[in-house]
């Protein structure tokens, strides 16, 4: 990255960053190290991977373009390394292709170096957790910003490199041929992260590297065996990790379209409220269903009816709604979406037998009791009390009703 004139007060609170975190590994290098990988080893890692890996891409960078200089006969005459910034000066009557090359030279540089971080931690599986953290997180960071970041902010600002990579009027050829190769090798990135790096960083981060790596595989084995690919996507979703079930279930549904995989996607779209997403993956599962799927077809219909109340289309959830039996019919969920339903179709005394029955039939405190006869009252649930909680910590509104899960 060339030399920018706020780049001093960036390097200032970033090397200030970098140095609490320096501070910060080495007191606390024994949790980072560890084999059992933590919830602090891995706060430290990310750390690491934001502050500390950077200055040694930058560095690269620059000496990229060092390289790149000399390479076309010019001469270095400055070198300014700021850690997170740096730019190196040259004399020499350069042609637009070579000023090109200089320019790409430094960014090409960082890109592979950020890449090749990248793939020793995913490969090195002997390395412990916190390093191999960092060097898949610091490394695909690295290659974003070079790929991603670093060309949005060099021409948002019309400074850096990028400007004289896509100088169209000097070099057209190379700036539409560059920008050519930039999608497809954001592209093929692209899919690498998805397919690939964030299983990865979510294998080593948790803790549960062996049990991915052999749900993986158990997948690959047979890709048309729907309780594999469900036993990943639950891994991942009780973990929290919402969009990695999100993306494997997607997968799935290419390679084993059951009504269980399809029941699957819509009961993660609505815990991301996901409407419209759970709506259509509904429909998808009832096409899907066999005759063996009776109870499964009941519960696709009901959460589309809970997506379709959730999304204000009164009529239409009651439609589906209007299609369950026992024991699906009685669920407290369906019982709330059903009585939403009912409100907003006019039907006020249906709408509020419904949610009369949701609060009678859950325990005191129960949230989706509490949102129930909030609802009867034509109000939104009170915030929980967060007296207890630090102030950036206390919730302005009530957790949202609990609905998934049908």
């Amino acid at each position: 990255m060339p030399f920018d004139p706020q780049s001093g007060v960036v390097n200032l609170i970033m090397g200030l960053a970098a140095l609490a975190t320096l501070v910060t590994l080495v007191r606390s290098r024994r949790t980072f190290l560890d084999r059992a990988f933590t919830g602090d080893g891995k706060r430290l890692a990310t750390q690491v991977a934001v502050f500390l890996v950077p200055p040694v891409v930058v560095l690269i960078h620059e000496l990229g373009h060092v390289a790149a200089v000399m390479a076309v006969g010019a001469r270095v005459t400055s070198f300014h390394y700021g850690f997170f910034e740096g730019s190196v000066g040259f004399t020499g009557s350069l042609s637009p292709g070579e000023g090109w090359f200089v320019s790409m030279a430094g960014n090409v540089a960082g890109a592979l170096t950020g890449l090749a971080l990248a793939v020793v931690g995913l490969a090195a599986a002997r390395l412990r957790p916190g390093i191999r953290y960092v060097l898949i997180l610091g490394g695909t960071l690295q290659v974003g910003y070079a790929l991603i970041g670093y060309p949005l902010l060099s021409l948002s600002s019309n400074w850096g490199d990028w400007v004289s990579i896509y100088d169209a009027r000097s070099t057209p050829t190379l700036s539409w041929a560059t920008g050519v190769v930039h999608v497809a090798v954001l592209a093929a990135l692209w899919r690498w992260w998805r397919g690939t790096v964030r299983h990865s960083l979510f294998a080593v981060g948790s803790g549960e590297a062996d049990r991915v790596a052999a749900l993986r595989l158990a997948v690959r084995e047979a890709p048309g065996d729907d309780a594999r690919w469900l036993d990943l996507a639950g891994l991942y979703a009780r973990s929290g990790e919402l969009g990695l079930a999100r993306a494997t279930l997607e997968d799935a549904a290419g390679a084993a379209p059951t009504a269980r995989i399809h029941l699957a996607r819509v009961r993660v779209a609505i815990m991301e409220s996901r409407w419209s997403s759970a709506v259509v993956a509904a429909g998808e599962g009832v096409e899907a269903a066999g005759p063996d799927d009776a109870e499964l077809v009941q519960r696709l219909w009901a959460n589309q009816g809970l997506a379709l109340a959730s999304m204000e289309r009164p009529t239409h959830a009651l439609a589906a709604f209007d299609r369950l039996g026992p024991p699906v019919v009685d669920d407290a969920r369906v019982r709330y979406g059903r009585g939403l339903a009912r409100l907003g179709a006019g039907d006020a005394e249906g709408g509020r037998d419904d949610l009369e029955a949701v609060v009678r039939g859950l325990p005191e405190g129960n949230l989706l009791g509490i949102w129930a006869a909030a609802r009867i009252e034509g109000r939104l649930p009170d915030p929980p009390d967060d007296s207890d909680r630090p102030n950036y910590l206390r919730r302005s509104g009530s957790p949202p009703a609990p609905i998934a899960g049908v």
